[in-house]
């Protein structure tokens, strides 16, 4: 099979002068793009690195990152992407569960809260472009392949989970190429297309956005932040001559309180599509988007870390199922079962939904007996199939639609949280006796947490001393967005605190 990187490489042959990819205003051509990802794969190889090593990437989005990204697939090493933003303790534990072997950061960077704490051999500072012997605790590690089988791991994600539960998704080759081919598939390819994209490369969202455009020859276009207005994304739009957006449902929200007459036909002759995925895109916000851009198709999707793309709404069903993330894409069989484990088939039924393709992850590295516990083989005549941890129904023409977590995570502006870990940091807070975090529906970022506190007696404490608290325990997605104090957590028939009755509303919160 074609290696991910070298359909850009091919494009970079045929087309070198090309414009490839726009980064907050900056360009490159696939020539040029494509000679600094193998400048970076030569300083890489020559460090004496073994195939399958880990090389950790750790910068914000850059030209010069994803040159990175390309030059260690180049390379045929193992390309783990880091969140830029996240706290020094949770990129120590992450660099010392997949054993990185080198870590690439930006010109400049500094190490110090890494001294001492990780082991690496190598780092490269981007714009240096030299590696490094690391000052710090350098080793060697052994052999590694995280516990999965076989030696195909190209790519590592990490999900948005805390410092302790945060997972290393492990792709392969196979696994990005299928998501390629059917998600291009569908919109149409990308060779004439100009895609607009606001997620960061660490985030599989983004890096998929960013780097399906440049697989087909496309044009990359890619910005750091949302612009300061809404109707500067509309001149973006222009500016750039857009014809998709792959964009999160806050931004589709963003783009939305621009002023209606903004909205002007000069500024978005381009644009063809709008593609959403991440959490559920409203029907209100579907509405909208069809009423101030009649001309424009609109792409609900659903998926998941785990194996990319599940599902699509094909835009002439918007009308009839408003709520619904579509059917499979192609090459993905989706299946509903129930609690004991059997297969779901009458429709309006919730069951768990179980996917089978070649988007299903290889698998969590370095975890497997979560791997264990989530993917199953010789089920339902599938080699291999993924149990999401998703909740689903089907209509009777087989439309999924998404019910929530099984396990109680929720989505807030695409990060997963877990309420356990939040009730756990504030239960550790000297003055709180009991917490029940629970979900509340928000327009912009699909959820946020909501702390319901008891009180030890005597002691006092507000919602703003609490936030405070937790903002320097947890990273800022977990951090409660409101706290409410009760005398009592209601009790389920066990004596254990639920938080069923608060989130359905039966108790005052």
């Amino acid at each position: 099979m074609k290696q991910f990187h070298d359909y850009v490489k091919d494009h970079a042959e045929r087309t070198p002068d090309k414009l490839a990819l726009t980064v907050s205003g900056r360009e490159i051509s696939y020539g040029a793009l494509d000679e600094l990802a193998s400048m970076v794969a030569q300083r890489l190889v020559a460090t004496g690195m073994r195939e399958g090593d880990r090389v950790a990437l750790h910068a914000p989005t850059s030209i010069e990152t994803i040159a990175c990204a390309l030059g260690v697939l180049k390379a045929g090493f193992v390309l783990v992407l880091m969140h830029y933003g996240i706290a020094a303790e949770k990129l120590i534990h992450q660099l010392d569960d997949i054993k990185a072997t080198t870590l690439i950061v930006p010109a400049g960077a500094s190490l110090d809260e890494l001294s001492g704490k990780v082991h690496l051999q190598f780092v490269m500072h981007m714009g240096e472009w030299r590696t490094r012997r690391y000052a710090g605790l350098n080793e060697v590690y052994p052999a590694c392949n995280g516990g999965l089988d076989g030696n195909e791991v190209r790519v590592i994600f990490h999900t948005s989970g805390s410092t302790k539960d945060s997972k290393g998704v492990a792709v392969s080759n196979t696994n990005m190429v299928a998501a390629y081919t059917a998600v291009s598939g569908y919109l149409g390819g990308f060779e004439n297309a100009v895609i607009l994209n606001f997620s960061p490369l660490h985030f599989d969202y983004g890096f998929y956005n960013i780097m399906m455009p440049l697989l087909g020859g496309g044009h990359s276009v890619t910005e750091s932040a949302l612009p300061e207005r809404p109707e500067h994304l509309l001149d973006l739009i222009l500016r750039h001559a857009i014809t998709g957006m792959h964009i999160l449902p806050p931004a589709v929200h963003y783009l939305l309180q621009a002023a209606p007459e903004a909205f002007q036909a000069e500024k978005i002759k381009s644009l063809k599509y709008i593609a959403s995925s991440g959490q559920a895109l409203p029907p209100k916000h579907i509405q909208q988007l069809r009423t101030l851009l009649a001309d424009v198709v609109v792409y609900s999707m659903y998926g998941l870390t785990e194996c990319k793309r599940v599902a699509y709404l094909p835009p002439d069903q918007l009308d009839q199922r408003p709520g619904s993330v579509g059917k499979p894409i192609p090459g993905v069989r989706a299946f509903l079962v129930d609690q004991a484990g059997q297969l779901i088939t009458e429709p309006d039924c919730v069951g768990e939904l179980v996917v089978a393709g070649d988007l299903v992850m290889l698998g969590y590295w370095n975890k497997p007996e979560l791997t264990r516990r989530v993917i199953k083989n010789n089920l339902f005549g599938e080699g291999r199939v993924y149990f999401t941890g998703d909740l689903f129904k089907r209509d009777t023409e087989q439309y999924l639609y998404f019910g929530g977590r099984k396990d109680n995570v929720f989505t807030r502006r695409t990060f997963q949280v877990n309420p356990r870990e939040i009730e756990h940091v504030i239960v550790a807070h000297e003055a709180v006796s009991e917490a029940v975090v629970i979900p509340v529906p928000d327009e912009v970022a699909g959820h946020v947490p909501k702390a319901c506190v008891v009180l030890k007696k005597g002691r006092e404490l507000s919602a703003d001393e609490l936030i405070r608290y937790c903002t320097a325990q947890l990273d800022w997605y977990m951090v409660p967005a409101m706290v409410s104090f009760h005398e009592a957590l209601p009790l389920n028939l066990n004596g254990k605190t639920t938080a069923s009755l608060l989130a359905a509303g039966a108790v005052a919160i």
